[in-house]
């Protein structure tokens, strides 16, 4: 199967001898074998954690301003949980990443979209969702750099910032792909332009270091993070903590976001380069410049739907962009993750899916 579908990290990002080598010591230290008392995670956790998000950000973290989560999407069900009642509005990117609005829709919410354009969250729809909603619109849910799935990197995020303070909502930041950049860097973080705790970042080290060690975080206020943690379940595994924790302290961790960096780069070249190569003059997409997706859009009259059978015929997967839509608009668009598979691959898996898109145009003309 050609799976230009699935948003996975390359395992072979995973640094496996100095993981094993760091579970080991772990291990033989005696740390990462008890349940976790601290729901926001151990002191000496959060030290290096908050050490590395305040490298990443540019600006001071302490360790008071850190919960640590399994992953990203387990900070964003606590955040929701957290700042919002039952039959408030939360509002999220049209499109946007595919699994949120499920695991958002758990607070009992009701979910709402608002358009993007080039620079980001359209500003002016989203005043209007503010007049419509009033004080029921509680949070948006946006990611802004190298946005998943269409890879737009927000512009406009002092003016985002400075409309949620004035309209009182939280904006949970979804830092996932933010370091993630293959030549100039995007804006600083969402979080940096807050000052009034409008603004909450969640971010993962699982497309950075391990898939599997499920370890992200929440970045917010002191005594923001002290109401959160009255929404969290468990304090996760020690181990992985502890084992993240170690790897941050090692010093290898900025050389292992690089990593990720030259071999996501390399996998986006692949793909683009294969795209200019095979795919028809009709089909319109941009290279993101970071992050994993490629977004691209079939003209008008012909649908997603029509192409799925012809891809699948060809062993090609990739995911239909109705899925990212609260509403869809319409079945013109296809995400395509250039992140987990060989460049070999790649290069046939677009050229199988070019072949059935040609065939998928002749078949309405």
């Amino acid at each position: 199967m050609y799976d230009l579908k699935t948003g996975y990290p390359d395992i072979n990002l995973v640094p496996r001898q100095r993981i094993s080598e760091i579970t080991a010591e772990v291990l033989r230290s005696g740390r990462g074998w008890q349940y976790g008392g601290d729901l926001q995670g151990t002191l000496a956790t959060r030290e290096p954690l908050a050490q590395f998000i305040s490298a990443a950000s540019g600006v001071p973290v302490i360790p008071d301003e850190v919960m640590i989560t399994g992953g990203a999407l387990t900070a964003i069900d606590i955040l929701c949980r957290s700042l919002t009642q039952p039959g408030d509005v939360v509002v999220v990117e049209d499109p946007t990443f595919y699994f949120v609005a499920q695991v958002i829709r758990m607070s009992h919410v009701e979910v709402v979209s608002v358009p993007l354009n080039s620079d980001g969250i359209d500003l002016d729809a989203m005043a209007a969702l503010c007049d419509r909603y009033g004080e029921r619109l509680k949070v948006v849910y946006a990611i802004p750099s190298f946005q998943n799935p269409t890879g737009i990197t927000a512009t406009n995020r002092a003016a985002l910032v400075e409309l949620a303070q004035k309209r009182n909502f939280t904006v949970i930041e979804d830092s996932t792909y933010q370091l993630l950049y293959f030549d100039a860097p995007p804006p600083p973080y969402l979080k940096t332009y807050d000052q009034s705790g409008h603004v909450v970042n969640v971010g993962s080290m699982s497309k950075i270091i391990m898939p599997s060690l499920r370890s992200g975080w929440i970045w917010a206020t002191a005594d923001q993070i002290t109401e959160f943690k009255k929404f969290k379940d468990d304090a996760g595994s020690t181990l992985t903590a502890e084992i993240v924790a170690d790897f941050i302290r090692s010093g290898e961790i900025m050389g292992q976001v690089e990593h990720a960096r030259q071999l996501y780069a390399s996998r986006h070249n692949t793909m683009v380069a294969a795209l200019d190569r095979y795919a028809p003059d009709w089909l319109d997409w941009s290279a993101p410049g970071g992050g994993f997706f490629v977004w691209a859009t079939l003209p008008q009259g012909l649908t997603v739907a029509q192409v799925e059978p012809l891809a699948a015929a060809r062993d090609v997967a990739f995911m239909a962009g109705r899925n990212c839509y609260i509403n869809p608009p319409d079945d013109r668009h296809l995400r395509l993750c250039f992140a987990k598979m060989e460049d070999a691959v790649l290069v046939e898996g677009i050229a199988r899916l070019s072949d059935a898109l040609n065939e998928a145009r002749k078949q309405i003309e």
